[in-house]
């Protein structure tokens, strides 16, 4: 009985491993990682991943925010590189609409 504990535990285990170093799995660890930190928060940040190297796309506010995106991503089990495709884009401050322009008045 208790083999089969051990067994079944390993396999489960086995399997959860396995799961984490295939593209969607990566995929799936990076984004997790992205969003569970307080500066990155995965903003506007795209994950994708093929044959275990990950390209983050996207926009942030600030070359921390990048350069701990692609932190993240690269200390992620199972990554072999990262693609940076991340843009930084400063957020724009909200202006009052200008007032309209005075219509000429015709002699």
């Amino acid at each position: 009985m208790r083999y089969r504990m051990l067994v079944g535990a390993c396999a489960v285990a086995l399997a959860t491993v396995g799961c984490a170093n295939t593209d969607a799995g990566i995929t799936t660890n990076v984004k997790s990682k992205l969003v569970a930190d307080d500066l990155v928060k995965a903003r506007q940040i795209n994950v994708d991943t093929r044959d275990k190297v990950v390209t983050l796309t996207g926009q942030v506010n600030t070359s921390e925010e990048e350069s701990r995106a692609l932190q993240l991503a690269r200390n992620t089990d199972g990554v072999l590189d990262v693609i940076d495709q991340i843009d930084i884009v400063a957020p724009q401050a909200s202006f009052p609409a200008p007032a309209p322009l005075p219509t000429p008045v015709a002699p």
